[in-house]
């Protein structure tokens, strides 16, 4: 299992994607004879950030639950959801935006299970500024990992909602992904703020420099990565996914329950992720509050999507013009939130995942 998570981790060409899909024969997996197979993306190669697949493989929990996973890395959101749309992987795991963007090009996908809740992206100043609110960067600047990264419509559109212009009033520079050079410009006063994902930003603060998340309470809401999937893929693997998902949910459950193993664990499928303690736990955190439920869906099942919060990013993504991306207002959020698989994904015994663990 580990030897195959290191060989799909590096390699996330796209022809490698397409091979092993149309094959039909997952490379590695946890099934045996009669499981079925499905081909599964990340977006990126983090075992910290989606650890409960790969908990849910070591435990041997795909293969209880019929289905063999070939578990892979691709190229980002977009390109994760367009192998989706090619027939070239049964499922994956993208950015709403991602997802959103391709709904609103026509596209026949289904978001059928929530898997981070609440705003990946993050905005943050360091404890020690003084700066609590978006208003308070006037005159200042915000620092990002990548001008062309997610977070910058993000930012663009809180400052705009202070009553602040870019350029004129804040800049926008780019400083890297939670690197030496970003706390190093933070420190300097180069920029006043970071914007990255909360794992960029657990990393600075792994490093010694405090950060308070400043974006507004409603954008923090704003949906995550979740599981999407074809009208045509549902058809035909519907079963299969939903098997996975019960043996995510599972996965979810149990870490949930058993933090520690659950870390271990996940070390010993990805000991790189762990070389340096504060930084694992960092972002082993921020995994685990991604993951939680909201107060708007605590007690629903798992994966249920917080309508709330998808409400608010929808009528964010209408933004600004289509050249700068922004959507339409043509989506029909109840059609592409698609619950059908839930219920039965979440029928797990309640000791089901313990008594399997021990």
């Amino acid at each position: 299992m580990r030897a195959r998570l290191a060989v799909t981790a590096a390699a996330t060409g796209l022809g490698m994607l397409a091979l092993s899909a149309c094959s039909g024969d997952a490379a590695g997996g946890s099934g045996g004879g009669g499981s079925e197979e499905l081909t599964f993306l990340f977006p990126t190669g983090s075992v910290i950030q989606y650890h409960p697949w790969y908990i849910a493989e070591e435990m041997g929990w795909f293969e209880e639950e019929g289905v063999s996973v070939d578990l892979q890395v691709g190229d980002g959101s977009s390109g994760i959801t367009q192998q989706v749309l090619a027939g070239n992987a049964d499922a994956a795991l993208p950015a709403p935006s991602a997802f959103m963007t391709a709904v609103d090009g026509g596209q026949d996908l289904h978001w059928v299970y929530q898997y981070q809740y609440s705003n990946i992206f993050s905005l943050a100043t360091p404890e020690s500024s003084g700066i609590t609110d978006a208003a308070g960067l006037r005159g200042g600047a915000v620092g990002v990992s990548d001008l062309s990264g997610g977070e910058v419509p993000l930012i663009r559109a809180v400052l705009r909602g202070a009553g602040l212009q870019e350029g004129a009033d804040v800049q926008i520079l780019e400083v890297g992904e939670g690197s030496a050079l970003a706390v190093q410009n933070l420190e300097n006063g180069r920029v006043q703020a970071y914007s990255s994902n909360l794992f960029d930003v657990a990393t600075i603060e792994a490093s010694g420099t405090p950060m308070q998340n400043i974006l507004p309470e409603d954008v923090q809401s704003f949906p995550a990565n979740g599981v999407v999937a074809t009208s045509e893929s549902l058809e035909e693997n519907g079963e299969a996914l939903t098997a996975m998902l019960r043996a995510v949910v599972r996965a979810v459950r149990w870490s949930q329950e058993n933090p520690e193993e659950a870390k271990a664990m996940a070390a010993e499928v990805a000991p790189e992720e762990f070389e340096d303690p504060a930084i694992a736990d960092a972002a082993w955190e921020a995994a685990t509050a991604l993951k939680t439920p909201p107060a708007a869906v605590e007690g629903d099942l798992l994966g249920t999507p917080n309508r709330a919060g998808w409400d608010l990013y929808y009528e964010f993504l209408q933004q600004g013009s289509e050249a700068e991306g922004a959507v339409s207002g043509d989506i029909d959020l109840d059609a592409v939130l698609d619950d059908s698989l839930l219920e039965a994904a979440n029928d797990v015994d309640a000791t089901a995942s313990t008594e399997s663990a021990g």
